[in-house]
């Protein structure tokens, strides 16, 4: 489970953000439900405020009716991204207290169920939280995680009927 930066750990970082302007969540987020199969979840992205802190959040309502069960917000790479190089997955977040999901996809995957996946828990005020590559784990696939040629990398709520309501102000990657 990702738990917040401790200590000066993060001192010792290198980060390397994707480029992110939350005043415009659409120009390169894009959302995806369970309604593509046939699920009654229902979620949207949008550009807020946050504790004087311009971020893009997820919100919405996930449902496990109709064998549904998640929303995202997923950051497509427009060319297959070699992530290699570094030692996992940063994220400043803020959420309702709930427990949300980074997936990572990459070409080696072909079924859209498959993912290699890592938990966080939001509080509401802003954590910077650490995913280690080495944590994250295979969902549906017996593929172990090639980080030379991730496709999408995607904050996700899932598994259980719940409102959502996660929002990122920076995300990327770093090494330690």
């Amino acid at each position: 489970m990702g738990t917040p930066a401790r200590g000066s750990t993060s001192m010792t970082r290198q980060h390397h953000p994707l480029h992110h302007d939350p005043t415009e969540a659409n120009a390169h987020w894009r959302s995806a439900d369970d309604r593509v199969m046939g699920g009654v979840s229902v979620g949207e992205i949008k550009p807020q405020i946050i504790e004087n802190t311009a971020c893009t959040c997820l919100s919405g309502r996930v449902s496990l009716d109709n064998r549904g069960g998640f929303i995202q917000m997923k950051w497509p790479f427009e060319s297959p991204f070699d992530a290699s190089a570094y030692t996992g997955v940063f994220l400043d977040a803020w959420g309702n207290e709930e427990t949300y999901n980074v997936h990572l996809r990459t070409h080696q995957l072909w079924l859209p169920w498959q993912s290699f996946r890592h938990s966080f828990n939001t509080n509401p005020a802003w954590q910077r939280f650490y995913l280690p590559f080495d944590e994250f784990t295979p969902h549906k696939t017996q593929a172990k995680l090639n980080l030379s040629r991730l496709k999408t990398l995607a904050i996700v709520a899932i598994g259980r009927a719940f409102t959502a309501e996660v929002c990122i102000k920076q995300l990327g990657f770093y090494t330690d």
